[in-house]
């Protein structure tokens, strides 16, 4: 095809789809090498231990659901004993679909979000590459195109949101549409409905907010091909595009149920609070290699919104080429997009959140920035081919050469390999297979409960021993959740925290002691050595000495249960005062972390624990526990943290802001133990940082 005159793809054929498969195993190789090392660390690398946890298990809930009760897909195992609960957030479907067979051979939840993750990547790319190819005529433009946008800066900042991640069905829908809007055939409208279809049910928020985009284009290139008054435009898109959204009923009717009856939509005040400013979109993350320390250095990641420096620059470029369909496509996206992510701090969004249902669904306008960076994408393609025929009218061969070297420097400059990557918890332990062996006719609460120690790997774990859990995380939580919360936070912890396991009702309680820091673990101890006596608990036995895991039942939900075991631990007649004493209000502002979190820590001889801890002009205290334990180290000292200082200049003098303990193991430290840093501030805040599970061989 001619790039200077663009026409529509020849129909699919068996060799055109081959050279596509080609091309989606090209995205998908240098998605290996652009989010390296993750694809050698499948097993359990993830990015966090927060969302990826809840994602994995979407996706696994995508499949289970489907298979064994899918008329009832969004009465999900979480927050029982509520109806609707997967719908709290994303319910993924669409991007859960090709992971079914990969759950039916037996690959465990975080294996397959690691797998969605990066199939977000390739197929974001990927359906760029179709976008631009099918607006330009240039498989050059697809490839420049497609690479900003399966790689853009603002993706990497959604790893730890895999659907967020994919965006592949937003940019094939746009390309369904142009070309339904060139030539409105039965087959194209058919294409056009599917592709509608798949873009909703694989995320609502990319559904959402392409649909203000995707119809202008419509028009736009209708218009633009004489399209727009035919019969066919309108008759066979109704019908295409309304066949799609009955069989997106069963999807949304549950969200809707749920604004109308539970009052659980997105408030303006919180929207605000992830609303952009121009600023943000000169604000770099501080892990790109190339524009680390650009702009801000105090907001968040889905506020850091700057796309480099070569796709606006391209983007500029497709100016002159402002007839071709490319260009009014990707304005149309890239200003949309722009002028959206502002949210609440301008009329476009806030005036669609206030009266148009939908929006009131979208908890970060900033998030609309993807839009943004598919448009600049498409006209960064634009772009790349009018250098090219610039250069080709001199040099015969400069067309290929041109776009190479566009693609080359666009890799080189949103590279962020290789990419820091947390340990996973891929496999179950005692406790969760013990857990399910077990019949309930209630619940499942599982402690300590809330923050970064308990809630999200609990929904992991749910896709393992598939029982009804109380306390979960998603987008929106229950009264229940956030009461038990509230009451293991009490000291003394109340009776009334039994009364509710009681009138909830809850089967069964766990109890992760090497979670608890010892304030807490002291003050559970004596409410479940209450409710042990009472006769209203049965301990029912420990599933890990050194982790100390314990499982108690709720007597009055399961009066059958067997009788209790002696308690694993003696009643102090006197509670002695516990050396770390949490006195303030958990707070995750708090700024720290910890070195070397990658996947398979395995640690000889002695234990070091390093990182940093400081908030704007005051170091944190730092407390170490191994195993729930504090332990005497062998050697404990601040040190200074240059880097912390040149990524994070608001944090002022950061001398001391690093730390290094080490410690000695002891001769039955041989196994699997589990670190927990606490960060304190003078005021008594605390933020207690992701455990992180290490084997260690004395």
């Amino acid at each position: 095809m001619d790039a200077l005159n663009p026409t529509d793809p020849v129909p699919s054929t068996g060799r055109r789809a081959a050279r596509d498969a080609a091309i989606l195993l090209a995205f998908v190789l240098l998605t290996v090498a652009m989010t390296w090392p993750w694809a050698a660390r499948i097993r359990d690398a993830c990015s966090d231990p927060g969302d990826p946890y809840l994602i994995a298990w979407t996706f696994w809930w995508d499949f289970h659901g489907t298979l064994t009760q899918p008329l009832h897909l969004f009465d999900a195992p979480i927050f029982y004993p509520h109806r609707d609960t997967f719908a709290y957030s994303e319910n993924a479907w669409g991007i859960a679909l090709p992971l079914f067979p990969l759950f039916a051979l037996g690959v465990t939840p975080l294996v397959a979000c690691g797998i969605a993750t990066l199939l977000g990547f390739a197929l974001s790319g990927f359906g760029t590459f179709r976008l631009a190819r099918t607006l330009t005529g240039s498989t050059g433009a697809g490839w420049v195109a497609g690479i900003a946008f399966g790689f853009a800066m603002y993706r990497f900042h959604q790893l730890p949101h895999a659907y967020y991640v994919s965006a592949g069905w937003m940019a094939l829908v746009f390309e369904a549409a142009v070309l339904f809007a060139r030539r409105p055939t039965r087959g194209r409208a058919v294409w056009l409905g599917a592709a509608f279809f798949l873009n909703a049910v694989s995320v609502i928020h990319w559904f959402v907010l392409s649909l203000i985009p995707l119809g202008a284009t419509l028009l736009i290139v209708a218009r633009r091909h004489g399209t727009l008054k035919g019969r066919d435009l309108w008759r066979r898109g109704a019908l295409a595009l309304g066949v799609a959204g009955l069989a997106l009923l069963p999807f949304f009717l549950p969200y809707l149920r749920l604004a109308r009856e539970a009052g659980l939509v997105r408030h303006a005040k919180s929207a605000a609070v992830y609303s952009a400013r121009p600023a943000h979109w000169l604000t770099a993350d501080w892990r790109s290699p190339v524009w680390r320390g650009l702009g801000r250095d105090n907001v968040a990641d889905e506020l850091c919104l700057f796309p480099g420096a070569l796709v606006p620059i391209l983007a500029a470029v497709a100016v002159v080429r402002r007839r071709d369909d490319a260009f009014p496509t990707g304005a149309v996206l890239a200003v949309t997009g722009f002028l959206g992510s502002l949210g609440m701090n301008f009329a476009f969004h806030r005036l669609l959140f206030e009266y148009v249902p939908l929006f009131r669904s979208i908890r970060v306008p900033a998030r609309w920035a993807m839009v943004a960076n598919l448009g600049l994408a498409v006209l960064a393609g634009l772009g790349a081919v009018v250098l090219a025929s610039a250069l080709g009218r001199r040099f015969r061969r400069g067309v290929p050469a041109v776009f190479a070297l566009l693609a080359a420097a666009l890799l080189l400059e949103l590279r962020q390999a290789p990419l820091p990557l947390y340990a996973g918890e891929a496999e179950p332990d005692a406790l969760t297979r013990a857990l399910s062996g077990l019949s309930m006719r209630g619940g499942l609460v599982e402690l300590p409960s809330g923050g970064p120690r308990g809630n999200y790997l609990y929904v992991l774990r749910a896709a393992d021993h598939g029982k009804p859990l109380v306390n979960a995380v998603s987008g929106f939580g229950t009264l229940e959740g956030g009461r038990i919360e509230e009451l293991t936070r009490r000291r003394p912890v109340p009776d009334e925290l039994l009364d509710l396991f009681e009138t909830i009702p809850v089967s069964y309680v766990t109890v992760r002691e090497a979670w608890l820091l010892p304030d807490e673990r002291d003050a559970l101890r004596s409410f479940l050595a209450r409710g042990v006596a009472s006769g209203r608990l049965r301990f029912r036995g420990r599933f890990d000495q050194r982790l100390r895991s314990d499982l108690y039942a709720v007597v009055k939900t399961e009066p059958d249960a067997p009788a209790g075991l002696p308690l694993p631990w003696p009643a102090p007649a006197e509670p002695a005062e516990p050396a770390v004493l949490l006195r303030g209000p958990e707070d995750f502002s708090l700024t720290g972390g910890i070195n070397g979190s990658e996947p398979g820590p395995a640690v000889r001889g002695e234990l070091v624990v390093a990182g940093w801890a400081r908030i704007p002009g005051e170091d944190l205290d730092v407390t170490i526990l191994i195993d729930g334990e504090e332990r005497t180290p062998l050697s404990m000292r601040r040190v200074p943290r240059d880097d912390v200082a040149r990524a994070l200049p608001r944090m002022g003098d950061c001398r001391g802001a690093g730390f290094e303990a080490r410690y000695a193991p002891r001769p039955d430290d041989a196994g699997t133990h589990e670190l927990l840093v606490l960060f304190r501030a003078k005021d008594g805040r605390y933020r207690p940082y992701p455990i992180q599970r290490f084997t260690w061989s004395p």
